[in-house]
């Protein structure tokens, strides 16, 4: 509900933010914000990767959705930590499956812009539904890690 309230209250201010972005943090010198929000569109994925094939990834994202819908029981989703990692990565590709399904032109309204002044890089602006998919990715990664360690662990302590 954030990521599509968030794009509806960019979307109603796009023209404005288009022409003058809202800085929220600028500690640094010269035109770039650390943090601000603008307006983009992007019919392609992360990076603007597969542009020309818009068609392409709302199936994909129909298909991940499906899938950890049919795979629920292999994905352990009874986990209570795995409930917060699948919920969040189904949550922002739901979010900007409705962004291709739902707006014209079929495109995913972007709005948080990133400057990264320690390696000077203008990070890719992204939305709310894009960060709950990383963050729930990177989740996973640290949650598979410590199981990992811990199934390690175990077997270590098991007498031969």
């Amino acid at each position: 509900m954030l990521d599509q309230w968030s794009k509806s209250w960019v979307v109603e201010r796009a023209v404005e933010l288009r022409r003058n972005p809202i800085v929220l943090i600028d500690y640094l010198e010269g035109p770039e914000a650390f943090l601000e929000f603008t307006y983009v569109t992007n019919p392609g994925a992360a990076w603007s990767l597969f542009s020309d094939y818009p068609e392409a990834l709302t199936l994909l994202a129909g298909i991940a959705l499906a899938s950890i819908f049919i795979f629920r029981r292999h994905l352990e989703l009874h986990r209570n930590s795995l409930q917060f990692v699948f919920g969040a990565i189904a949550g922002g590709i739901a979010g900007n499956l409705g962004d291709r399904i739902f707006r014209n032109p079929a495109a995913v309204v972007d709005f948080i812009d990133v400057f990264l002044p320690w390696v000077e890089y203008d990070y890719p602006i992204f939305n709310v539904a894009d960060s709950a998919i990383f963050i729930g990715a990177f989740s996973y990664l640290i949650i598979g890690f410590l199981d990992s360690k811990t199934k390690d662990n175990g077997q270590k302590n098991i007498p031969v």
